[in-house]
């Protein structure tokens, strides 16, 4: 057991849920771990009980994130990672479970030398059925980076364990101005890099269900927006439908974005999505918006245009 895995822990307001999460840890059949926990402020009594759990366990390494960081988990990541010892890391969500044997497991399938990160199924648990079972019935495919972009595969941010050379190599660290969809942007990036996965098929991740999670966020639209310009300017994807995707998905958020009255961003972001298509159709769209965004603005009326 000479290689150490650093588990990297964003938390925030999670005082009933972070002890089960940190059980499920401790039950691992690999042993050689350190747990590093970024607190973001937390004002439940969350940073308390963890620097009472850490007196107990030096394995359990607690800090609170420094001020001059943006909130958000992106940061607390980046921030964790940092100060991390292993030669492996797996980003961890502060109310979800491992199965006793991930880390045993991926530790198996990265002895191969030329393997960059792994990947396993996430099965979604709650006091409610969830919505679905799995993050996503297919993990991987011949062309990754279109069948992530279309979701025709996938996988949570819990599952992967990397290798911290490959993450060192690429540069890659989660977008701290991203308070949702940066694990999406964090996975696209690995992919655009060519770093290579062994994908086990098993559920070795447990994924609570809850009604506090960040995916329930609101006003995702621009955090979604920025993503896709990234993908529109730095990844070259190959199928049409992938890019009819972005392009729908774009417009979706764009829309959305004038609903809540968030002008400037909106049209700077149509601004961007009529330079990079090329159907007149959608430029016509973005324009129309424009348009009805100025009415709007000199007279006070029209809003219901953007319901």
């Amino acid at each position: 057991m000479k290689n150490k895995v650093s588990i990297i822990i964003p938390i925030y307001n999670r005082v009933h849920l972070i002890s089960e999460t940190l059980e499920s840890i401790r039950d691992q059949t690999y042993t050689n771990w350190e747990c590093i926990i970024v607190d973001d402020h937390s004002t439940d009594g969350t940073f308390e009980l963890l620097s009472e759990l850490a007196r107990k366990d030096s394995k359990i390494r607690v800090y609170l994130k420094p001020d001059h960081l943006p909130k958000g988990p992106s940061a607390s990541r980046n921030y964790g990672l940092s100060l991390a010892e292993g030669e492996f890391i797996n980003w961890f969500d502060s109310d979800d479970l491992m199965h006793p044997q991930k880390l045993a497991k991926d530790l198996v399938a990265l002895e191969d030398e030329t393997i960059d990160f792994t990947i396993s199924q996430s099965e979604f648990f709650g006091k409610n059925k969830p919505k679905k079972k799995y993050w996503n019935q297919k993990l991987f495919s011949n062309q990754p980076i279109d069948d992530f972009i279309l979701k025709k595969i996938g996988w949570s941010t819990n599952a992967p364990l990397w290798r911290k050379k490959s993450l060192s190599n690429k540069k890659l660290q989660f977008c701290e101005s991203l308070i949702t969809a940066d694990d999406y942007l964090f996975h696209i990036e690995a992919l655009n890099n060519n770093l290579t996965p062994s994908v086990i098929n098993e559920t070795l991740v447990y994924q609570r269900e809850h009604d506090n999670r960040l995916n329930e966020y609101k006003g995702k639209s621009k955090f979604k927006c920025y993503v896709y310009a990234y993908i529109f300017d730095n990844v070259k994807v190959i199928r049409t439908e992938t890019i009819n995707t972005i392009e729908n998905k774009m417009l979706q958020q764009i829309k959305a974005l004038y609903r809540n009255r968030n002008f400037k961003l909106a049209r700077r972001y149509s601004n961007f999505l009529s330079k990079k298509t090329e159907k007149h159709s959608l430029v016509l769209t973005l324009f129309g918006l424009k348009l009805k965004t100025l009415i709007y603005q000199f007279t006070g009326k029209g809003y219901s245009f953007f319901k």
